[in-house]
This record gives structure tokens, sequence and C-alpha cells, in this order.
């Protein structure tokens, strides 16, 4: 293979620095397929252990391959790729050796996507290996797919990595894994936990390779609660022994992050002595209780995010993942490189990854969806690399703000807040976007849907209502077997305080969302029908028993015994709680038009959900436009489907609530999109 120049492929691939940045105007004619189209580069480039090497994935005939370049001479080789799949999730095994995964990426559905496997390459193209078939081989072989995780490097110059499988698993619901070592070279691997203290779902291991703590589930055949039992031996040769113990509906379960470089400090995150918050602890062994605390944070939980580097042997800090992501530095060389960084790229999100002598870059803004640099920190160079989505570069897109209100029970929601660039922030329309889960969260960044909408005048609020997740174990059970209720109020008062400000316009609010957010939308439209004109429900739950109840769905198992019954109510026991807060038999009440996609494949929230609630609203005469993306799941993940629903979203939600909405609703009956 040719090689080629990687001052040819920074000039290929790359842009200026400063275009990144460049002061354009609103730009409403920014097609809507942009939004929605794959990112041109794919994950961030990777340096070497070492830091003479970097990994990346370019573009090329519509499929991500896998080049290295060697940053010393500049020299670069493609050195893994295939004209039918993507390379995916590349990762370094030592300073001459990778390993990666393929996918079809956004070309397929989900059902389609049959990839995964594990392969290995060095970085000059030589000594391929598959070391773990794909989901296509595994099923035309019909032999069991069992994947294995990558847990860590061996470190030097190993050819092997720690890796983890659950073959000898005994509880697939709570996992019940082992770690092996692979020799990447052939394959072979090697169990290192037979003496395994439990159905462990999670292994930390010191930087000496040996496997010190275990944190294992297992449910109580009575009440059905979950109990976490963390592990841990001093030496391999000692035993397993309990250090901590906790239920999962307790909310104290504890995070194990690392061991310091003494190979003696244990760092942990969690809940201890009656924090609402999670915070990062250094574990008192003398004791077995949480002993120092570290790092913690005013708004939200801190479980992970631990930064280490291993060449220098330091504690780095803690990413954050607050309503902006935040980095608690414990080292002051690694703040004053941020600080320098964050100079440099004034109003950036700038992250970054430090290998020797230097660092790839990594920034985002209001304006920049992502770009990659590369810094060379002796020279204090940067050199750009790429940027994700260059087709929105030169485009001015919308800021996402950060915002909190008051639910009407005091309750402080954080929120945040969309406004269409260039437009006087008075009498807007509106969308409400609801998260999914709904125990999860938004995350600040770049939404396809989010800044479509804003490019097309709507303001946009996302709301951080209660029970979502990482906002401390008080907003998280506040919305317990509150579907409906508490957590329907949250979203309504968000719209309401902002008609209150003059913000937005009252007679044009649209509320949208997926799973949990489109049973939000459908009850949204139950419970308060003169507020939103319109709403868009994408494999959104439409009846909260069914999930329970539906037999060929994935939300079954312990957890659902335990947390789910706590979370979403108890069939047994709960009829009338189910009954007021099921959409489909309050559907009556609705009014407004709807627009409803679900994908044909989808476990999660199953086909039904969908087609009893169509049915029962084309029956009473409302407006639904109806969508079904066959082979897809819980999502869509192929690219075309996506634009397709983006472009069906703008539509609705234009007929409705738009500058030129000249549609009413009950003027449309069912339509088949």
């Amino acid at each position: 293979m040719k090689k080629i120049s990687s001052r040819n492929i920074a000039f290929a691939i790359a842009i200026c620095i400063g275009s990144a940045f460049f002061n354009a105007q609103a730009d409403s004619s920014i097609p809507i397929a942009d939004f929605f189209k794959k990112a041109t580069f794919s994950g961030r480039p990777l340096l070497s252990p070492d830091g003479t090497n970097l990994a990346v994935l370019i573009p090329r005939k519509g499929r991500f391959v896998l080049a290295v370049i060697n940053l010393d001479t500049r020299d670069s080789k493609v050195v893994a790729s295939d004209p039918d799949w993507d390379i995916a999730n590349p990762r370094w095994v030592n300073n001459s050796r990778l390993v990666f995964s393929i996918s079809k990426g956004s070309d397929a559905t989900r059902e389609e996507n049959r990839g995964g496997g594990l392969f290995a390459i060095n970085k000059d193209a030589t000594g391929f290996r598959k070391l773990v078939p794909t989901l296509k081989e595994a099923e035309g072989g019909n032999i069991p797919y069992t994947p294995y995780t990558v847990l860590d490097r061996v470190g030097g110059e190993s050819n092997e990595l720690y890796v983890v499988n659950n073959e000898r698993g005994r509880d697939a619901d709570l996992g019940a894994s082992d770690v092996f070592t692979m020799d990447t070279t052939n394959g072979r691997t090697k169990l290192l936990t037979f003496n395994n203290p439990g159905k462990v779902s999670g292994w930390l291991l010191d930087h000496k390779g040996v496997i010190r703590v275990a944190s294992a589930l297992a449910a109580d055949p009575v009440s059905k609660r979950i109990k976490q039992t963390v592990f841990h031996r001093a030496t391999e040769q000692d035993a397993w022994k309990s250090i901590y113990e906790a239920y999962l509906d307790d909310g104290k379960v504890m995070s194990p992050l690392a061991f310091d470089f003494d190979n003696k400090t244990l760092i942990v995150a969690g809940r201890f002595d009656g924090r609402d918050k999670a915070a990062v602890h250094i574990w008192d062994f003398s004791k077995n209780i949480a002993g120092d605390m570290i790092a913690d944070h005013p708004l939200v939980d801190i479980e992970d995010g631990l930064m280490l580097d291993f060449d220098r042997k330091k504690l780095i800090g803690v990413a954050v993942d607050a309503m902006k992501p935040e980095t608690i530095f414990f080292d002051a060389e690694y703040a004053k490189l941020q600080a320098s960084l964050n100079a440099s790229f004034p109003g950036q999100l700038v992250t970054f990854q430090w290998r020797g002598k230097r660092a790839v870059v990594t920034t985002r803004g209001d304006n920049n969806v992502g770009s990659a640099y590369l810094y060379d920190t002796e020279r204090k160079v940067l050199e750009a690399l790429y940027v994700a989505k260059p087709e929105l570069e030169g485009k001015k897109l919308s800021a996402q703000t950060v915002v909190t209100y008051k639910a009407r029970d005091g309750l402080s929601i954080p929120a945040y807040l969309t406004l269409p660039e260039g437009v006087a922030p008075k009498a807007l329309p509106l969308v409400a976007y609801i998260h999914g889960g709904p125990h999860s969260r938004d995350a600040f960044g770049y939404d396809p849907t989010t800044q479509m909408l804003a490019s097309r005048g709507y303001a946009v609020l996302q709301p951080q209502f209660r029970m979502s997740t990482g906002f401390g174990w008080k907003h998280h059970t506040a919305g317990w077997r509150q579907w409906g209720l508490t957590m329907q109020d949250d979203i309504t008062d968000g719209v309401a305080e902002l008609v209150k400000q003059g913000v937005v316009d009252p007679k044009r609010v649209c509320i949208i969302g997926a799973s949990y957010g489109g049973y939000a939308t459908m009850y949204g439209l139950v419970k308060d029908p003169d507020l939103y004109q319109c709403g868009v429900n994408w494999v959104g739950v439409t009846d909260v028993k069914m999930l329970f109840t539906v037999a060929w769905s994935d939300m079954r198992g312990p957890y659902m015994d335990n947390i789910g019954k706590l979370m979403h109510g108890d069939p047994k026991t709960d009829d009338a709680y189910f009954h007021k807060s099921s959409a489909i038999e309050n559907a009556a009440r609705i009014k407004a038009p709807v627009l409803m996609a679900y994908g044909s494949e989808d476990i999660r929230v199953p086909l039904i959900h969908g087609e009893r609630m169509r049915d029962k609203l084309v029956k009473q005469g409302n407006t639904v436009e109806w969508m079904v993306m066959i082979g897809e799941g819980h999502g869509w993940a192929k690219e075309a489907n996506n634009i397709k629903f983006g472009e069906a979203m703008m539509s609705f939600i234009d007929k409705y609530i738009g500058k030129a909405a000249t549609v009413k609703p009950g003027e449309l009956k069912f339509s088949q999109l």
C-alpha cells in the first residue's frame, strides 16, 4: 500500500483553526438532512502509549478506515479497512499493536447491524488476527456469541489485554463475569478469576495487574431487593473479603474507581455518610468505611470520571458531568495545560489526552459540533486535524444555555434552554423536548433535533424533571411512582415559567420525546390538552403497566422486580395508579394532533404500545400521523431513517405551531407516512 504523508491527510481532512469559529449569521436554510447525517469523522484520535503514533478513523469510500500516523516522520498508513464495514472502537494494545471491532454504522438498521467481534493489527498493517467472531459470523455458524469486553492493557510492550467475558456466567440478568488475559497475536485466553467471589459485574485491577476488587450483585429470593457486595483482597494469594454492602434501592452503591499508583490507596465514589449526592473518597481499609472526600459537586453526582496518567503515575483529577462539563484537577501540570488550551479556544469546551510530548485536543461549543487538534506541549504548537461535521462549518447554530426553575411544590428543576439565534426572545413558539429513561438525563452538547428546531425559529426546553439521574438521590426518588403526576407537572411548570417571562407564546407550544419522553408527550396531551397544540412521540411508552405485562419486552428480570417496581409501580398492588397514569386509558382527553413512530424490532417498548394508542385515537377521531421504521429497535440507527423522521417531525410541528401554520387540530385525520 502506498504511503500517504500526514501533510496530505491533514490537507484533505483538516480546517484552519480560525474557521471553526467563523462568525456567520443565523442560517435557517441548513438542510434538515445535514443535522442528522453521520459525523464525517468518528471518535477521538488516539495517541499511542508513548505518544509517537496517532490512530485515527478517517472516511474513505463511504466507510471509516483505521489509519496510523507516525508523528515523528509524519508517514501514515491505512492499517484496517473493509468495503462493507466501518472500523470501530480502536484502542492501543502497546506502542505497536491495536485492536478494533467492526460495525455497519449508520448505513444499517439495528436489526441489520450484526457486527462487533474483535480484531488485532500492527501499526504497519502486519500481524492481522481475528480474535472474536462477529455476531453475523456466530449466527451463520450456529455458534454461541460470547463477546469480550476490553478491561485494560497489560502494559509495556505486552501483546496481551485484560478482557471480561461472561461465558461462565450463572446469572445473565445481574452479571456474572470473569477476567482473562487475551493474547492479541493468537487469540488465546487465560482465566484469571477461577476463584470468583460471586456474581461479579465489575472488576478492578491494581497497577501491577493484580485483580484486587470485585463488585457483585444478588437478588434476595423473598424481598427481591438487589444487594451489592464489594470484595477486596490485598494480594493475589489472599482470600476475597467483603468490605462493603448496600441495597440498590437505597442509592448507596459504591463505585470502585481505581487504585492510586502506590497500589494501596483505593479511590471510590458513592453516597456515603448520608450524603444526597455521590462524591469521590479514599477508602479507609482500617475501618472499611469511606474516608477522606477528595471531590464533590453542589449540583450533580460524581460517580465516575477519575482520570489517571499512567506514564507519569499521577491521579490527574475527576471529570464531572455537570450541566456543562467540568474538571476537578488534582495535578498542577494538567490544570496549567487546561488553562492554556482554554485561553487558545475561548468559549469552547476543551478536553485533551496527553502522552509524552503531545496531546490530542478536542473542542466543542455553540458553533462547533466537534473539532480535533494535535498539540506539541514542548513547542507550544497546535495543528488542526479535523472537524466532525464540516457541512455545518460556517453555519450559525444556537446556544444551549442552562436555566433553573421551581416546580409547583418548590423542587428546583435544572434545564437546558436553546433559543433561536438572532431572534428576539419574545413570544416564541416552544418545543418541550423530553428525555427518555426516565432514569436518565440530557447532556450538554450538540443535539440534531434541538438544533434543527432552533434553526427554524423554535425555542427548545429540555427539563431535567424529577427522577432524572445525576442530580442526587432525592431528585431521582422524588419521581418514583410519579408517571403522569409530579413528573409531568415539572414539565408543565417549565413551560409556564417561560410563558410568564414572555419568552414563549402560550398558543404555540408542542411537546416531543422518545421512550419515556414519548410517554410524557402522550400524557402531556392528556393532562394539559389546552396547553399543547401538538405532540411527537417516538418509541414511547403509552401504558406503564405494559412495561410489566408485555411478555416479549426486555423490561423484566430482577431489576424490574426490585427497582422497576419502586420507580414505575407494582402491577399487583397499584391498579389505581396504573389506571390514572395510563395514556391509553385516558386518551379521550387528547385533542391535539400527534405524530407517532415506532421501531418494528423494538423489544424495550414493543410496537404494541404505539398500535394500541394509534387505534384508540383513530377510533375517537383524532389526527394521527403514523410511522413504523422497519428493522429498527428502540430508536433509529440508520442515517436515512434519522433524516426521514427529522423531516417528518419538522413538517408536522411547522404545520401546527409554525409561522405559517394553517392546519387546525381535527382538520386532518389518520395518515401513514
